[in-house]
C-alpha cells in the first residue's frame, strides 16, 4: 500500500465516531468552565442574591476599593507569599536531603510525606486549634507542668502561615522530587572533584540547575496558598484575620449577605490565581534547561557526617508536626468527655464514636462522599481522557481552545467556583441546585486537569504507528482507540482515577456554598460540628474519615497497579 493510499485510509477513519464525541466533549467542558465564570460576572453586576429580582449596578466593583477589601487583599498576599517562601525552603530541603545525601530512611520518609500530602487541610487546622489555641493543649500543659504562661495563639497570621506551611511542604517535595532525581550527576561530580564543599556545590551548581523547577513549583505553591480556604477560615475567623476566600464565605453565609460583592471579590481572586497559573505554564513550557543528558551516571551521595543528627531531627520534627501529632491530638480529643490539657486526669469515653455510628446524617454524608468520590472520579477520568486524546493525539480544529478551557477552572479557587455555580444554577432552567449532580459538576470542573495531565503524559508516549497499523488493517478509529490506546494507557488512567478520588474525598471549599442537608459530605459534616463547637464529634468524625480515606487509598493502590507505579 503506497503512502497516499495509507493517508487516505487514515483520513477515512479520522472523524468516524470521534467528530460527534469531540463536539460533545468540547460543549461539556465549555459549559463547565465558562458558566460559573460568566455567572460570577453577571452576579457582580447585581444588587440582589442569586435567583432574586434586583437591579444592575457597578457598586460591587466600586466597593473593591474600600479599605476593608484592600486590607484583606494585602493580608491574603502577605500570607500566601510567606507560606510559599517557607514551604519552598522546607520542601526543597527535604527533597535534597532524601535524594542527594546518605540519609538512612529515604523510603520511609517519602511514604510519610506522601501520607501527609493526603491529610486534609481543614482537619490539620482543627488539630492545631486543639494544640495551639489560647485554651489549647500546649498552653494548658505549660501552665500545669511548668507553671509557665506560654500565651501561644494559633489564631493569628503567624499561626495561619505555620499550619499552611505544614500542609504545603509535601506538595513542594513531590513537585521537586522528580527534578532532583533527574539531574545530571556529572555537574555535581565535576564541582566535587574541583574541591567545592557541599554548600558551595549546592549554591553554585545544584540550585541553579533546579531554577526552572523551583520557579514553577513556587508559582503553583503560591496559587494553592491564595486559594486556601479551610485553614484561613478555621484559624482566621476567631482571630479576626481575613483573607479573600474567607471574606467570600462570610459575605455569603452570614447576614447581611452581599453576594454581588462576594462575586466581585471572587473574580479578583480568580484573576490573581489565573495569572500565576499562566506564568507557571509558560515557565514550564519554556524552561527546557538541561538537567538530564541521557548519559549513564550515579551521583555520589553527600555524606551528612556531623549534620546527620540535626537532619534527622529536622525530618522527624516536620513529620511530627504535620502528621503524627495532629493525628494523636484528634484521637485524644475524640475520646474525652470534656477538654483538658492533662491526659492523666481526662474522662475518656466512646460516646462520640457511638453517636456518629447512630447518626443518620453522618451515614448519609458517608454514602454521599463515596458516591461523589467514586462516581465523580470515574466521570472525571473518562472526560479527562477524551480531552487529552483530542488535544494531544488527534488535534482537531479548536483543540488549543479545548486545552485552555480545561485549565481555566484550575486557576479559580474552590470557594469562588462554588459561588459561581450557586449563581449559575439559581438562574438556569436546569434542576441541578441542591442535588449531588451539582457537587459532582463542581468537583470535576475543579480537578479535571488532574485527569488530563495524567492521561496526556501517556498519550504523548504512544507511537502513532500502533493506531495506523490497525487502521490500515481495516479497523475503525473506534476499534483502534478501544483495543490499542486505552489498554496501553490503563496504568495512567488508573493513576488519574486515584488522584481524582482522593481530591474529591477531601474537598470542602467547592462544596461549602452549594451543599444542602441531603447532599452533605463528610468534609461538610466535620465543618458543621466545628461551627457548633462540638470538638469531640468533629475530631471523632475526622479520625473516621482519615481511616476510611487511608483504607480506600490502600485498596485502590492494591487494585490499581498503574496508580501504584505513579
Amino acid at each position: 500500500m503506497n503512502r497516499w493510499t495509507k493517508q487516505n485510509t487514515i483520513a477515512q477513519h479520522r472523524f468516524n465516531f470521534l467528530a460527534p464525541l469531540y463536539a460533545l466533549v468540547f460543549a461539556a467542558v465549555a459549559l463547565m468552565a465558562l458558566v460559573p465564570v460568566l455567572a460570577l460576572v453577571l452576579g457582580s453586576l447585581r444588587d440582589s442574591p442569586p435567583g432574586q429580582p434586583g437591579n444592575w449596578t457597578l457598586e460591587n466593583w466600586v466597593n473593591l476599593a474600600s479599605p476593608g477589601v484592600i486590607d484583606t487583599l494585602i493580608t491574603t498576599i502577605q500570607i500566601a507569599c510567606l507560606t510559599t517562601i517557607f514551604s519552598m525552603i522546607l520542601g526543597t530541603m527535604l527533597a535534597l536531603i532524601i535524594h542527594r545525601t546518605d540519609f538512612r530512611w529515604p523510603n520511609a520518609m517519602t511514604g510519610l510525606l506522601g501520607l501527609s500530602f493526603y491529610f486534609p487541610s481543614f482537619i490539620l487546622g482543627m488539630a492545631w486549634i486543639v494544640l495551639g489555641s489560647p485554651g489549647g493543649l500546649i498552653n494548658d500543659l505549660m501552665r500545669e507542668l511548668f507553671d509557665i504562661e506560654a500565651n501561644l495563639d494559633i489564631y493569628s497570621v503567624s499561626g495561619i502561615v505555620l499550619v499552611m506551611v505544614l500542609h504545603q511542604v509535601p506538595f513542594v517535595y513531590l513537585t521537586m522530587r522528580g527534578p532532583v532525581l533527574g539531574m545530571d550527576p556529572s555537574y555535581e561530580e565535576a564541582a566535587r572533584t574541583s574541591g567545592a564543599s557541599a554548600f558551595t556545590m549546592l549554591r553554585r551548581v545544584t540550585l541553579p540547575m533546579l531554577s526552572y523547577a523551583l520557579a514553577s513549583s513556587a508559582l503553583l505553591c503560591l496559587v494553592m496558598s491564595l486559594e486556601q480556604f479551610g485553614i484561613p477560615v478555621l484559624l482566621g475567623i476567631p482571630g479576626r484575620v481575613t483573607v479573600l476566600a474567607t471574606q467570600i464565605y462570610l459575605l455569603c453565609r452570614f447576614p447581611p449577605t452581599a453576594y454581588g460583592l462576594a462575586a466581585a471579590i471572587g473574580l479578583t481572586l480568580a484573576a490573581i490565581t489565573a495569572l500565576a497559573i499562566l506564568l507557571q505554564r509558560r515557565l514550564a513550557s519554556g524552561g527546557q534547561a538541561v538537567v538530564t543528558t541521557g548519559k549513564a551516571g550515579r551521583i555520589t551521595p553527600i555524606r551528612l557526617g556531623a549534620w546527620r543528627w540535626p537532619v534527622n531531627i529536622f525530618c522527624g520534627l516536620y513529620i511530627s508536626m504535620g502528621l503524627v501529632l495532629p493525628t494523636i491530638i484528634l484521637l485524644y480529643t475524640s475520646l474525652i468527655k470534656f477538654f483538658t490539657g492533662n491526659p492523666l486526669t481526662a474522662a475518656y469515653t466512646f460516646r462520640n464514636y457511638i453517636s456518629i455510628w447512630e447518626s443518620e446524617g453522618t451515614q448519609l454524608a458517608t454514602l454521599n462522599t463515596l458516591l461523589v468520590s467514586g462516581g465523580g472520579a470515574l466521570v472525571g477520568v473518562m472526560l479527562g481522557a477524551a480531552c487529552s486524546y483530542f488535544t494531544v493525539r488527534l488535534k482537531p480544529t479548536g483543540h488549543r481552545v479545548l486545552d485552555m478551557l480545561v485549565m481555566l477552572p484550575f486557576g479559580v479557587p474552590g470557594v469562588v467556583l462554588g459561588l459561581g455555580l450557586l449563581w449559575a444554577y439559581a438562574y438556569l432552567p436546569l434542576p441541578l441546585y441542591g442535588t449531588m449532580t451539582l457537587i459532582v459538576v463542581a468537583y470535576v470542573t475543579r480537578f479535571l486537569p488532574y485527569a488530563t495531565e495524567t492521561a496526556g503524559a501517556r498519550f504523548v508516549q504512544l507511537d502513532r504507528s500502533l493506531e495506523e497499523a490497525a487502521w490500515t488493517a481495516g479497523a475503525s478509529r473506534q476499534t483502534g482507540v478501544w483495543r490499542i490506546v486505552l489498554p496501553l494507557s490503563l496504568p495512567s488512567l488508573q493513576s488519574g482515577y486515584f488522584l481524582l478520588f482522593m481530591a474529591f474525598f477531601r474537598e470542602i471549599s467547592a462544596t461549602i456554598l452549594i451543599f444542602t442537608a441531603s447532599t452533605s459530605v463528610l468534609s461538610v459534616s466535620i465543618w458543621s460540628y466545628f461551627e457548633q463547637a462540638d470538638w469531640g464529634m468533629a475530631s471523632a468524625l475526622s479520625i473516621l474519615a482519615m481511616i476510611l480515606m487511608l483504607g480506600i487509598m490502600s485498596a485502590l493502590l492494591w487494585a490499581m497497579p498503574g496508580a501504584r507505579q505513579r
